[in-house]
């Protein structure tokens, strides 16, 4: 890439920053492909950052999906905040399924009951910052659409 279209990317405000959003398991950073490449070519150093994420993730179970959000700044420093485990990885446990349906609306995979659905809503609420205002019954049917959608009923019992 040619110094012009490098300096294209990156924004004009030094304040402002680039941001990446991923989605790497719980303990299992590693400075091997697909991550290493991606961070190194964003010129992050990928064994610093995977060590540093491992430790902060050593309280979680191993392979749970935690949302990334990295912010780069022209300078080349970053810094990155981790979110709690995505939606449909509850989902999927709650529901005993490895994976969710294909067709959307046309088969089903699994079922969850409501207290399941609330038990989940309870938790990302409690541990999200970017969720701490949502009301509970919106998150309740914004995981409740998210089910439909993973091919998931929800029942009442």
């Amino acid at each position: 890439m040619s110094k012009t279209a490098s300096k294209a990317l990156w924004p004009r405000d030094p304040s402002k920053s680039l941001k990446f959003r991923m989605c790497i398991p719980t303990r299992q950073a590693f400075a091997s492909p697909p991550l290493g490449p991606k961070l190194g070519s964003l010129g992050i150093n990928a064994p610093k950052f995977c060590k540093e994420f491992n430790e902060r993730t050593k309280h979680f179970k191993e392979g749970y999906p935690m949302s990334i959000d990295l912010y780069i700044y022209e300078d080349r420093s970053h810094k990155w905040e981790m979110h709690y485990p995505i939606t449909s990885h509850f989902i999927k446990l709650a529901a005993g399924i490895n994976k969710g349906g294909s067709h959307q609306g046309h088969e089903w995979v699994g079922a969850i009951n409501m207290k399941q659905v609330y038990h989940i809503a309870k938790t990302k609420i409690e541990n999200d910052v970017r969720l701490k205002h949502m009301p509970m019954k919106q998150m309740c049917m914004l995981i409740m659409d998210q089910c439909d959608g993973m091919g998931v009923a929800v029942v009442k019992h």
